[in-house]
């Protein structure tokens, strides 16, 4: 695996990737994992560049960093390896302290739409308050900023889709809250 290979290569700072949009090579996941990763590079070049002195890789860890996030535009990305409920995926992304995905500019909606390989991802955006009314989770308003809906979506077929995934070609569309699919987190990287 990757992952077991690059770390006997890690230096003392913890590798946190970049993730380069390059086209599918040969280490990629495993057969069996929904998401095929494509070569990613050290981040710690990043980390030393940046003022202050270098986190350490324990100090990244106390504050919810690991191998499995991604970094891309100053934020970290967890891309799950189990299908569950908008709610539920909500939840896991709050316990990680980060929440779900909030795509705000067609830079970020092309790293997540690449990266989850036309599979079906929850993202931060639901009209659960009102319907009709979508909202990030931080509460900005999608109208205002970006949207990528696939044609003819939000369309609340059955009066019951509340809850917006990437599907697809990474386009969004709108879905009942307790469909299973995977999910994305995100968070700002430490100070």
């Amino acid at each position: 695996m990757m992952i077991s290979k690059l770390s006997k290569t890690l230096p003392a700072e913890v590798e946190i990737f970049f993730h380069h949009l390059l086209p599918p090579g040969p280490f990629l996941h495993p057969p069996h994992h929904p998401l095929r990763r494509v070569p990613l590079q050290s981040f710690s070049h990043f980390l030393k560049t940046q003022r202050g002195p270098t986190r350490t890789q324990t100090e990244l860890f106390q504050q919810g960093f690991s191998l499995e996030w991604e970094y891309f535009a100053g934020k970290c990305y967890y891309f799950s390896l189990k299908r569950m409920s908008w709610h539920k995926a909500k939840a896991q992304c709050e316990e990680m302290h980060s929440h779900l995905a909030i795509i705000d500019s067609f830079a970020k909606q092309n790293f997540l739409m690449f990266r989850t390989r036309n599979e079906r991802f929850w993202i931060g955006l639901t009209d659960e308050n009102s319907e009709g009314e979508w909202k990030w989770l931080d509460g900005t308003d999608p109208k205002n900023s970006f949207t990528f809906w696939k044609e003819g979506e939000p369309n609340n077929s059955g009066h019951n889709e509340d809850c917006a995934h990437l599907w697809g070609s990474g386009e969004w569309n709108d879905v009942y809250c307790t469909y299973e699919c995977y999910y994305i987190c995100e968070k700002p990287l430490p100070n």
